[in-house]
């Protein structure tokens, strides 16, 4: 997932845990560099900051993302 390093997705929750976790940081979420990790991190892991909360948390089956926008901001819901 390093080509949408930068990129803006919209998320949008499964379960109540995601609905929560959108409803309390917003919709908007930048997609960051994953860590350096040894052994490499499992295909597909991606690491979300969100626009309006600065939160970051794992991309989890709790969430699946809607639409996704280069990084041009500024972004408002």
């Amino acid at each position: 997932m390093t080509s949408d390093i930068g990129k803006i997705v919209i998320l949008q929750g499964k379960t109540r845990h995601g609905k929560n976790r959108v409803n309390e940081h917003g919709k908007l979420w930048q997609v960051l560099a994953l860590p350096d990790r040894t052994p490499a991190w499992p295909s597909g892991s991606m690491r979300l900051q969100s626009i309006q909360t600065s939160d970051i948390r794992w991309m989890t089956d709790d969430f699946e993302i809607v639409t996704t926008f280069p990084m041009e901001p500024p972004f408002t819901e």
